[in-house]
């Protein structure tokens, strides 16, 4: 399953709504989207899907305090089957509690989701694969303490910032990795130098090989500097061919 980080396209749905991003989206050859900010986007959202006929199996909502509640209902609202914290800041990982902090609210929200019908994780980025707890990264320390319904979003390029193995990490994050959040760029560099998915130096070909095809991949370019949709429709055709 292939979709679209709608973040990706977020100055576009500023400029043309989420609808009409849906729409185009959809008019080359997306059947998928993952959302985010759930709670507040779902009533605008709903109605486009099913013009389109198209789903948004995974999305992203705040997963803190009383906001957990408003994001689940959001999330089963336009069907999703996993929620996801976009992120957990430095804050909690460079302390010697944040692995324990993030598990906390991780398996609080996935007993929340049992009712729903639906898991929980979160995105990963470069903190917590930098911090290290009792000599391994922060992130594959907090595998131990997560519910079966809780895991993570996982970022290959991010992983990669990072300075950590990526197929070292994807086998050390085991049934935990829930997704997958694919964008490339160049093996050493900042965030800022990410290209499309295919484009880069990032053997994403290793990655999907590596992760069951059942997780979904979707295409996630946060600060890509090129033509976003023009970057997500040639990230759409690459992983069309890897996948084929």
């Amino acid at each position: 399953m292939i979709s679209i980080q709608l973040w990706t396209l977020r100055a576009e749905i500023a400029e043309r709504g989420l609808g009409g991003v849906v729409d185009e989206l959809a008019s080359v050859g997306f059947a998928h989207v993952e959302p985010f900010q759930i709670a507040t986007c779902a009533a605008e959202l709903a109605p486009a899907l099913v013009r389109n006929g198209m789903t948004a199996p995974t999305v992203h909502g705040d997963l803190l305090g009383d906001a957990l509640a408003a994001s689940l209902d959001a999330a089963a609202a336009v069907g999703a089957g996993l929620l996801m914290h976009p992120a957990f800041l430095a804050d909690y990982w460079n302390t010697p509690d944040g692995t324990e902090r993030v598990s906390d609210v991780l398996n609080r929200a996935a007993e929340a989701a049992i009712p729903y019908g639906i898991r929980v994780a979160f995105h990963n980025h470069d903190d917590e694969l930098k911090s290290m707890v009792d000599g391994r990264p922060a992130l594959v320390s907090l595998m131990d303490l997560l519910s079966p319904t809780a895991g993570v979003e996982f970022d290959p390029y991010w992983t990669t910032i990072a300075g950590a193995d990526v197929l070292d990490t994807i086998d050390a994050l085991g049934e935990h990795l829930f997704a997958l959040h694919l964008k490339d760029g160049p093996l050493v560099g900042r965030n800022e130098d990410q290209v499309a998915v295919g484009d880069g130096e990032i053997d994403l070909a290793a990655v999907l090989a590596a992760v069951d095809s059942s997780v979904p991949r979707v295409i996630s370019l946060d600060l890509i500097q090129t033509d976003p949709f023009t970057a997500v429709v040639r990230s759409k055709n690459w992983l069309d061919r890897a996948e084929a």
